[in-house]
């Protein structure tokens, strides 16, 4: 079970595997924004290549749901991004349960955005933990973890396919040993909640201080990305460094696009304008100009 690209190199190592893959569930596909054309899962585009049988339930709200999944008789099932709630009738249905992948270092940022919150949060370790799915959010007890240090810069999309494969390998290892290993309880104390990114975060605020909208910014690309107004255009900053220049919360400091913040700047090196493809700071420069001194919104 899942959907994003974070799920594919798992789905890819079970293609891999002596196992039989009785079927592969998705969400539907959705309406693209752009051009308005219906869009399956990566993971199921992935599916269909391999002749696998794809299922793509709403949710699992209805007993003929459930029938359907019981009768595959699965032996286990892996849930790695998948983004359904799966109800308590359906986990007791698999011989072995429901393995899940889960990208951080749990109770640490259980929930939706557990890549965007490590980095936004600036934490300079994170992990992949291999988890059997209880009905309670992310609490199950941990199969196998392994501990990653977070590179200064990185980004989400970057750490994530990381930590992807880095899941992917744990599973395999885990499977390997489901007749020995004994899954171990969370702890009670340092749970934490990665909560799903709101619209409202995205938007830089310059008056935060500058290792809090560096954070925000790598945080939060490539998707959605940290943005700004500037003359009613939104442009997103994707990757940026620390400037030593200090002016005005927002204030345009030089002609190579020192920004200030609270406590310090940022300088952009990866800027993506509305509508068009993320460039580099000088690319972005030679044909989009700023004025020394104005403020930014």
């Amino acid at each position: 079970m899942g959907s994003s690209e974070f799920a594919i190199p798992t789905l890819e190592l079970l293609l891999a595997r002596d196992c039989e893959l009785v079927a592969v569930y998705t969400q539907p596909p959705r309406m693209a924004k752009r051009g308005k054309k219906v869009t399956p899962t990566p993971i199921q585009e992935l599916a269909e290549q391999n002749n696998l049988q794809v299922i793509t339930p709403l949710n699992f709200d209805d007993e003929c749901t459930i029938r359907q999944f019981e009768s595959l008789k699965p032996d286990i099932a892996v849930v790695v991004s998948y983004g359904l709630i799966l109800p308590k009738s359906l986990l007791a249905i698999p011989k072995f349960g429901f393995l899940n992948i889960h990208p951080s270092l749990l109770p640490k940022w259980r929930g939706a955005a557990p890549v965007q919150r490590t980095l936004m949060a600036g934490d300079t370790k994170t992990g992949v933990c291999i988890i059997k799915v209880v009905k309670a959010l992310d609490a199950g007890p941990v199969y196998i973890k392994e501990e990653i240090k977070v590179e200064r810069g990185i980004t989400t999309a970057e750490l994530s396919k990381m930590l992807a494969d880095v899941g992917a390998d744990l599973l395999g290892q885990t499977l390997d040993g489901l007749d020995h290993l004994v899954p171990v309880p969370q702890s009670r104390e340092g749970v934490s909640y990665a909560h799903k990114i709101k619209n409202e975060e995205t938007r830089i605020n310059w008056k935060l201080p500058v290792g809090d909208i560096y954070n925000t910014i790598h945080g939060l690309s490539h998707h959605p990305g940290a943005w700004f107004e500037h003359k009613g255009v939104r442009i997103k900053i994707l990757k940026c460094e620390i400037a030593e220049l200090r002016g005005a919360p927002g204030e345009v400091l030089d002609n190579d696009l020192a920004l200030a913040c609270a406590k310090g700047s940022i300088r952009p090196t990866l800027i993506q304008r509305q509508g068009k493809s993320p460039m580099n700071r000088p690319d972005f420069l030679r044909g989009y100009k700023f004025q020394v001194g104005e403020i930014l919104q």
